[in-house]
């Protein structure tokens, strides 16, 4: 009798199993089959933000944009396992003046060839980083300052504990170290949605089906322009690129939960660096980042109203907070100044400056802008 409970017990999972399949290969038919977009938009197309580049790191073609000189020290830029270098534009314009600006496409990304591996090893950091170490060597620098974002920026880690004559300085933004984040989890820090979300992007073609489904504007409707979401709807739409990121999102994912780090394993290079965290980030209070990251070189940073993608919803001030660490000069802002002017101030031809003052401070009538130079900072913590 027992045999035949567990027989048939057996035989209904493998039926579900069959089912689900079913149902899920029915509505990765029916509601999400990705059209490939052949026409490169305008936000994409050569010279708009830089040069694009094209260079042989182990046997593969990385694809990057560079602007500025590549005689001036070189700032390299990481990117997300949703993004490629687009993600990266504000700050590549930003910093060409001071420094030799690149922001690459990571192997399997953008217009970069897929991953090589050897045999059956998993893609894992350690493996993405070794590019990023052969893109240095390809592009003639013996050092960098490094800047990652989320992924990126756990490669970025990597580079520092491993390579630490690679990095002269560096910026990492939304994600601490690996061994960071293995204690956050240990003590339970990180929200539950989280985990949740994280086991939902391990499942095989579920995740696969609701990753597809608008990724573009998912992600990026409520802080890019048009022409900017046009952009990432023409790299998700690419074959294999959706599919990529989820693979080495599982690959990581397990390597983390397998892999046991030391205490100190987060303990990083004395090279100054800047962490920056968005506050409406993952629900971790700051404290924890602080205590965790606890090197005199470091300075951890929140960057008020962003999220996840804080280089682009707040690009000045992720600039800004940049510009201060790597001590270069803060341009001037322009600031707009509002004064009420009384019906005889507006309609003169040029109204003088001290009764234009007065008026301000005790008439009503006709608005009158003025525009001066200010140098102001934002605002954080």
């Amino acid at each position: 009798m027992d045999t035949l409970v567990i027989g048939c017990w057996n035989r209904a999972v493998v039926l579900c199993g069959q089912f689900w399949r079913c149902l899920l290969k029915w509505c990765y038919l029916t509601c999400w089959i990705p059209t490939v977009k052949k026409h490169r938009p305008d936000a994409l197309r050569p010279g708009k933000w830089g040069k694009h580049r094209y260079v042989e790191v182990h046997n593969r073609q990385l694809h990057y944009v560079e602007s500025g000189s590549s005689s001036q020290p070189l700032m390299l830029f990481l990117h997300d396992l949703s993004d490629f270098w687009y993600g990266w534009r504000h700050q590549v314009a930003e910093f060409s003046g001071d420094y030799w600006t690149v922001a690459v496409d990571l192997p399997g990304w953008g217009q970069s060839d897929e991953l090589a591996t050897a045999g059956s090893q998993p893609y894992t950091v350690d493996h993405l980083a070794s590019y990023v170490t052969g893109l240095l060597d390809a592009l003639g620098k013996r050092h960098c300052v490094l800047v990652g974002h989320g992924f990126g920026a756990l490669i970025g880690w990597h580079l520092i504990r491993q390579h630490p004559d690679r990095v002269s300085k560096y910026v990492m933004m939304s994600l601490p170290p690996l061994g960071v984040l293995q204690e956050l989890h240990r003590c339970g820090a990180i929200p539950l949605r989280v985990h949740l979300k994280a086991l939902l992007l391990c499942t095989p073609g579920l995740s696969t089906i609701l990753a597809g489904a608008e990724l573009a504007e998912r992600l990026f409707a409520h802080f890019v322009q048009p022409a900017d979401l046009e952009a990432y709807r023409y790299a998700f739409s690419q074959p294999g690129s959706v599919a990529q990121a989820l693979r080495v999102f599982r690959n990581t994912l397990v390597h983390f939960l397998q892999q046991k780090y030391e205490r100190d394993s987060h303990k990083v290079a004395p090279s100054p660096g800047l962490f920056l965290v968005g506050d409406s980030l993952q629900g971790v209070p700051l404290a924890h980042y602080r205590n965790l990251l606890h090197h005199q070189s470091l300075d951890v940073q929140l960057v008020r109203r962003t999220g996840w993608f804080l280089p682009q919803e707040d690009p000045e001030t992720v600039n800004r907070l940049m510009r201060k660490f790597l001590n270069i000069k803060v341009p001037p802002v322009i600031e707009v100044v509002r004064k009420e002017l009384c019906i005889d101030c507006a309609s003169a031809p040029i109204p003088e400056h001290r009764h234009a003052r007065s008026c301000a401070q005790n008439c009503d009538g006709e608005e009158h802008w003025e525009m001066r130079y200010k140098v102001r900072l934002p605002i954080h913590s």
